[in-house]
């Protein structure tokens, strides 16, 4: 295994009480906070179980050992907000496909969590398309365990995931070769877009608005990922993949790209995709 540290996760935390301004102990309530800086992480009810990042990457670790899918894996760690997020990625060497010449696609474990409780412990899989590293985030291919912080890690229940979620990983080329063959010209993706991940909401009115901003920029990366693969629906969806994974400038790069991989699923589930 090769191990790859960004930020370090494995620094201790402690659930102390909460105090009000006259020095009194608020009862039902904790914060979790950092040892080595007294920097408060989240502040929680008593019912919230602290299950510190080690035993995360540890309990994901052991599953993908037990799951027995592969030995040669990297693991890749980032925490964000100063510890109060956690994302972590598994990424399979010799577990790759090919849905076109020299067009490859490798499988990937990402886990997550936080202190803050704004990520639930969550396991998915999915994959990863090696030319421009980018994140295949599809509701197709991701097996997923997610579970707050109320109980303890199941390393059987995430085992059986991964085998489920590598046995649609390795079915998945099928899918994608459909995907080439379905025909999209510039106006139908445009129009995909639009209606999905550069939609902007509107609780005011039943119209929807669309961000400009974001869709030309979809639309320029649209632009290469048809040169390159066609004019179809493998192109379109790699043009939202590559936008979700690409997060580089923006203040938290990572909560953006979580946010982003959510919208993409949920592009994928929607109508607008099966009309396609």
């Amino acid at each position: 295994m090769t191990y790859i540290n960004h930020d370090d996760f494995d620094f201790e935390v402690k659930s102390r009480p909460i105090f009000n301004s006259k020095g009194e102990e608020i009862d039902g309530y904790q914060s979790i906070e950092r040892i080595d800086n007294g920097v408060s992480l989240g502040i929680h009810k008593s019912r919230y179980k602290l299950v510190p990042y080690s035993d995360i990457v540890e309990s994901t670790l052991d599953a993908v050992k037990a799951s027995n899918v592969s030995k040669d894996y990297s693991l890749k760690t980032m925490v964000t907000d100063g510890g109060a997020k956690l994302r972590g990625e598994i990424l399979f060497n010799d577990l790759v496909t090919e849905p076109a010449v020299g067009d490859y696609v490798k499988f990937r474990i990402s886990f997550f969590s936080s202190y803050d409780g704004s990520w639930a412990f969550e396991l998915s899989a999915d994959a990863l398309r090696l030319w421009c590293t980018n994140g295949c985030a599809t509701a197709h291919a991701a097996a997923r365990t997610k579970m707050r912080h109320m109980s303890s890690l199941s390393v059987e229940a995430a085992t059986s995931k991964i085998n489920l979620a590598l046995d649609n990983f390795m079915n998945q080329p099928e899918l994608w070769n459909r995907w080439r063959k379905e025909a999209i010209d510039t106006k139908t993706a445009e129009k995909f877009l639009g209606n999905t991940i550069a939609k902007l909401p509107s609780h005011i009115t039943s119209k929807s608005k669309v961000n400009e901003t974001q869709l030309e920029k979809l639309m320029v990366q649209w632009g290469r990922e048809h040169r390159e693969l066609g004019q179809n629906k493998w192109a379109l969806y790699n043009t939202m993949t590559y936008w979700s994974s690409h997060t580089e400038g923006y203040s938290n790069p990572e909560v953006t790209r979580r946010n982003r991989e959510l919208d993409v699923i949920n592009a994928i589930k929607s109508k607008d995709w099966e009309e396609l």
